[in-house]
């Protein structure tokens, strides 16, 4: 009996269902959102770390608060900047290790720039700091909704030691909030705050922290232990992420230490053992690995 259907014609592209169009559609307009906001975020970058570094007088904040903003400035300026720019290249070229480190290098943005936006007394590069922290938030929400996470997954898989990273993103995370609920909680009670550090300064840590870090370390470690598709793009955005911010806290303790201001230490054993130790959790979730042959 003959068939009434027509064979199909060669290279004829038939369409997919239309909520397979749409949803392909919506993560292509994420990606070019992102893409495009990336780089403007970058280039905003520098500019803003090259004026704290070449005007001395832009941050009108007490000594410990300048020097850690000019800091930041230099790490944001030399490595963070190119780090953005190189993982979005790579990741429109289609590595999915690179666009972890892209995530990664946003989600800095959005909490770096939180510093400048909230932390600082008005200046000639205040909109800029404001505009920087904005186009990092929505570049963020678009990067992960664009994120193929049966791909990340697929990428990342192999990474023997994911639980182990995820383990040591929640012990940081749960540190880092236990360690500042104590205080509050503490000034709460006697008034007392952490020595030589002002106090709008811990408030601004505080309330960064416990909103965005904390939970986002913690959120991120708990999903990749549990080897979940999202944690293994979050786990690694915030090893590389962590990495990052560590070498930002670094050189903010050099610049402080260089101006004489009370209580700092270039190079602090903790902050040098924290940078160690994120850059190594970084490096294995990103190391490439051998494919497995079948058998």
């Amino acid at each position: 009996m003959e068939s009434n259907i027509d064979p199909p014609v060669p290279g004829l592209h038939i369409p997919g269902p239309p909520e397979e169009l749409a949803h392909t559609d919506r993560v292509h307009t994420a990606n070019r959102a992102a893409s495009v906001l990336s780089v403007t975020i970058a280039a905003v970058m520098v500019a803003t770390s090259a004026i704290g570094l070449l005007v001395p007088d832009l941050y009108d904040e007490s000594a410990w608060a300048r020097e850690a903003l000019r800091g930041g400035d230099l790490v944001t300026l030399v490595l963070a900047a190119p780090l953005l720019i190189g993982s979005l290249w790579l990741a429109a070229r289609g590595s999915r290790r690179a666009r972890a480190v892209w995530i990664g290098m946003l989600a800095y943005a959005v909490y770096n720039s939180a510093f400048y936006a909230f932390g600082t007394s008005f200046n000639d590069a205040f909109l800029l700091h404001v505009a920087l922290l904005s186009m990092s938030i929505f570049a963020l929400a678009c990067a992960i909704v664009g994120t193929d996470l049966v791909a990340i997954s697929d990428a990342f898989r192999g990474v023997r030691v994911a639980r182990w990273v995820g383990l040591f993103l929640v012990v940081v995370g749960g540190m880092q909030g236990a360690l500042w609920l104590f205080v509050i909680a503490r000034n709460a009670v006697t008034g007392e705050l952490i020595a030589d550090v002002p106090a709008a300064g811990q408030h601004l840590v505080f309330a960064l922290d416990l909103v965005f870090l904390v939970p986002s370390l913690v959120l991120a470690g708990v999903l990749l232990f549990r080897r979940i598709p999202l944690g293994f793009l979050l786990g690694t955005a915030m090893a590389v992420m962590g990495a990052v911010y560590q070498v930002n806290m670094l050189a903010a303790g050099v610049f402080q230490d260089r101006a004489d201001v009370a209580g700092a230490t270039a190079f602090a054993p903790e902050g040098v053992g924290l940078t160690i130790a994120f850059t190594v959790a970084a490096l294995v979730m990103l190391a490439p690995r051998k494919e497995r042959l079948a058998a």
